[in-house]
């Protein structure tokens, strides 16, 4: 039998009480082997920094970040600098990777056909590339990923540009790499006569290919305080 993973939409949330939601889902999943979520989010405008990310590709100092409304944080997640902020999609699945068949690789590689999948359907052809993680369209990248595994349990995820400023990367070496771009499904659909897909679109089309390709049973259900 498939496993369910239950889909949880939070809207709108500042990184630090999106972590904290995300730390008690990780702790009900490590209770309860039948427990896996899928947190889906856009972020108050912030910069973060992974566990042991430089901060050399934070291009601001923290006052000057402020002072852009942006915030600032150092995460537990993997990788180095990124950015956040509204119209782009976060998702951060929480699922037991053993009661999945996966490793961290496999995992990972997932995720990201996730997105390529869900790109297509748009159709952009958005794929890997050889040396740097996440998703690209071309030589701009358009989904970024960083995640942690804790007692078998994954947490962070991913985070596709849909309709966000992208003006914010400005700020941060994205990734810590050099002399690539940027890019969101709106830069590349977007145009006089015709809007891009709604997030509410995007995101049905996630879910629906996370399910194919974790091969699971997806249900949504109303986010709680409880959560």
């Amino acid at each position: 039998m498939n496993p369910s993973v239950t889909v949880l939409d939070a809207g709108r949330l500042d990184y630090a009480s999106a972590w904290d939601l995300q730390l008690r889902l990780h702790e009900q999943v490590v209770g309860d082997p039948d427990a896996a979520f899928l947190l889906l989010v856009e972020h108050d405008p912030v910069i973060t920094l992974g566990k042991n990310a430089s901060d050399q590709f934070v291009l601001l100092r923290e006052s000057m970040l402020a002072a852009q409304g942006v915030q600032f944080v150092r995460s537990d997640r993997g990788g180095e600098a990124t950015a956040h902020n509204p119209g782009q999609l976060v998702v951060y699945p929480i699922i037991p990777l053993a009661r999945f068949g996966l490793g961290a690789r496999t995992y990972i590689q997932l995720l990201e056909s996730c997105v390529i999948d869900c790109l297509a359907d748009f159709g952009l052809p958005a794929g890997r590339d050889e040396v740097h993680p996440g998703v690209w369209v071309g030589k701009d990248k358009i989904c970024a990923v960083g995640t942690r595994i804790k007692d078998r349990v994954s947490m962070h995820g991913i985070a596709l540009n849909v309709d966000n400023d992208l003006s914010i990367f400005n700020f941060i070496v994205p990734c810590g790499i050099s002399g690539r771009g940027v890019c969101s499904v709106a830069s590349l659909l977007g145009s006089a006569d015709s809007d891009p897909p709604s997030m509410t679109l995007v995101k049905a089309k996630f879910i629906n290919h996370f399910g194919k390709l974790f091969r699971c049973v997806t249900m949504k259900r109303e986010l709680s305080p409880q959560a």
